[in-house]
């Protein structure tokens, strides 16, 4: 919300400033010239560098965002691996059920 309100301050700034400046000057890039108010090349070239700006953090958002989603990936995979491992541990410390004894009686016993 911050940076919508930094952009529309600087966005009207620029929109005042190319109304008061009106006037239309030579303007020379290299050896290509055209007459131009000075407003407006500083309302362009702030047009072009927002948006340079977006892209650029667009870009890097798009990389925090596969970052994240490769490591909740990775998490899940380790729980998974937990659960199997503190299930193989419960299966290997509870003591095994020993059978009822049964006492057979022999004959050579019974004497």
């Amino acid at each position: 919300m911050l940076r919508l309100l930094f952009i529309v301050i600087f966005l009207a700034a620029l929109i005042v400033f190319a109304l008061s400046n009106t006037d239309l000057e030579p303007i020379w890039l290299i050896s290509f010239g055209w007459h131009l108010s000075v407003g407006t090349l500083a309302l362009g070239i702030g047009v072009v560098g927002l948006i340079f700006g977006f892209l650029t953090g667009w870009v890097g958002e798009l990389r925090q965002r596969s970052r994240a989603r490769r490591s909740e990936a990775h998490v899940r995979t380790l729980e998974s691996q937990l659960v199997e491992l503190h299930q193989r541990l419960d299966r290997l410390q509870t003591p095994p059920v020993a059978a009822p004894a049964t006492t057979v009686s022999s004959p050579e016993n019974r004497i």
